[in-house]
């Protein structure tokens, strides 16, 4: 049974992870603490001066030289946009057919390094990818310049005091080593559903692959647009608990990769910001959850999908999980009474599944129905 999980990371609400990129560090961070800007031509002081426009002013070179920047598909020469799809189209080629050979002989160094996430994004999709059909969504081009900036953010496309517009995108990548570097994602469609697969690729005298990802478009059938309608409506109910959930899933479905930002992302985010319930622990940090007389400390939770449930999981830590059924029985107790005081949840999924975390990270699960007989 193929289970797909959606932990509770978001951009404003937590550290974003690059679990399967591997992109080296910049030489020295030192070198990046200064923001950098072109210069900009004088605002007229006259109707004259209005009516004849003054030649533009030129940034200093050193200015040209360190400023970082993206480009969208539209903005990319013709000759560099076809060599990065032809990079993007045998990437493809190589994940539906396996050939993870194939993948590492056009990988950047670094990659090859750490190679074990992107033959477990390969492997782990196999069934989804295997005759899977591609449509291409978008390119970007981004250049960190001679001087990156720590923060690693780079803006493609129009940005207002609103916010990103619409087919505008950013990207998160601190640390990004000096460079030039392409994103393509791509909307693939397979046998288990609709798949984005993101390639992310170095210039170094040829576009090699640097980072790869494939994240479901979809969860139990339904894609992210269908978890934010839903989300709302929950919002709307004062369901806190469903309505976090969904939006969290919205995101993840529609988010190609965990460091891109855009339009409808940020939207996700401001719609749940403050939603968030209090015994929800998120980004790390632990919560205490009592009941029957007991507290368990939360450690992580998520929602995770089969081909015909939508569930949430809760993970505690344990002293021992080496009496099993003791371990499993308290476990189960806790998904019952995390069921009961958030009645909402029979609304919105089908299980709660409990995981006892022990030290050395033994897990001992057990479920609960929200479903009744």
């Amino acid at each position: 049974m193929t289970r797909t999980r959606y932990t509770l990371i978001m951009p404003a609400l937590a550290t974003l992870l690059m679990a399967t990129v591997v992109l080296a560090p910049t030489q020295s961070h030192a070198q990046t603490s200064a923001q950098t800007s072109a210069a900009q031509t004088p605002a007229p002081t006259s109707a004259t001066q209005a009516q004849t426009p003054a030649a533009p002013v030129q940034p200093p070179l050193a200015l040209v030289q360190t400023q970082q920047s993206c480009q969208s598909r539209d903005e990319v020469p013709a000759d560099v946009r076809s060599a990065i799809e032809a990079a993007g189209q045998m990437a493809f080629d190589q994940a539906t057919r396996g050939d993870l050979g194939g993948l590492r002989a056009e990988s950047t160094n670094a990659l090859q390094a750490g190679f074990g996430g992107v033959a477990a994004a390969v492997n782990d999709n196999k069934d989804a990818l295997a005759g899977a059909r591609q449509q291409l969504r978008a390119i970007y081009v981004l250049n960190t310049g001679t001087n990156p900036t720590a923060e690693g953010r780079y803006t493609c496309g129009a940005f207002s005091a609103s916010g990103l517009a619409s087919g505008s995108a950013e990207f998160n990548l601190p640390g990004l080593a000096t460079g030039k570097y392409s994103v393509v994602i791509m909307d693939v469609t397979g046998p288990k559903g609709p798949f984005a697969m993101t390639a992310i690729f170095e210039d170094l005298n040829g576009w090699k692959l640097a980072g790869f990802y494939v994240r479901p478009e979809a969860a139990n059938g339904r894609d992210g647009l269908w978890y934010l309608l839903r989300a709302r409506e929950y919002k709307a109910k004062s369901q806190s608990y469903n309505a976090w959930f969904y939006y969290v899933t919205s995101w993840d479905l529609l988010a190609p990769v965990k460091f891109m930002d855009s339009n409808l992302l940020a939207k996700i985010i401001q719609e749940s910001a403050g939603l968030q319930p209090p015994d929800v622990p998120l980004a790390g940090n632990p919560v205490n959850f009592s009941a029957n007389g007991k507290t368990y400390k939360l450690t992580e939770m998520s929602v995770f999908s089969t081909e015909s449930t939508l569930d949430v999981s809760i993970k505690y830590s344990v002293l021992s999980t080496a009496d099993f059924a003791a371990t499993q029985a308290e476990a189960r107790t806790l998904a019952t009474a995390f069921a009961s005081q958030h009645p909402e949840l029979k609304d919105a999924f089908t299980n709660i599944w409990a995981h006892a975390v022990g030290p050395t990270g033994n897990d001992v699960a057990a479920t609960v129905s929200l479903k009744k007989p």
